[in-house]
């Protein structure tokens, strides 16, 4: 058997820096995917009272207030998350979020009523829709009508 004098990698050497490398290059930084998820709950909060309720919100018919909830996710952690609490004629719903790390899609907020729950899902091309049903999967983007339906449900 000959030793290596070279300094030069054999192939079987070559073959694991370059998986070594791949997989540092693939590495996930966490900290950003959950900094990138409270804005994305900061977007949606913002779509809601800057946009689709704001002239609800400007006739007195919906009080906003905000609250935080702890969530702990799988490679997330534990973490703080806003939560959106409308009144709407002495009835409380909110929005709550419930994770990043969601199959086929890239988050998922709740809103939670007296009635019912229904889940918001941030969409991978980045924005939101209403799940009306899971099977069959049936979506539905983010609008008034799709926020008045939601809220029907989950209200008594």
């Amino acid at each position: 058997m000959k030793s290596r004098q070279s300094s030069e990698p054999d192939e079987l050497q070559a073959f694991l820096l370059s998986r070594q490398q791949h997989a540092a290059a693939n590495e996930i930084d966490w900290g950003e995917r959950r900094r990138e998820w409270i804005d994305a709950v900061e977007q949606l909060y913002r779509k809601i009272t800057g946009e689709l309720l704001a002239e609800d919100i400007e006739k007195g018919l919906v009080t906003v207030s905000r609250g935080a909830k702890e969530i702990k996710e799988e490679y997330l952690g534990r973490y703080r998350a806003p939560e959106l609490i409308l009144d709407i004629s002495g009835q409380t719903v909110r929005f709550s979020p419930k994770g990043r790390n969601i199959i086929g899609a890239k988050g998922r907020v709740d809103l939670v009523g007296a009635l019912d729950a229904m889940t918001l899902i941030l969409e991978p091309t980045g924005h939101w829709s209403v799940v009306v049903s899971r099977v069959p999967r049936h979506v539905v983007s983010l609008d008034r009508r799709a926020l008045a339906e939601a809220l029907h449900r989950v209200m008594r």
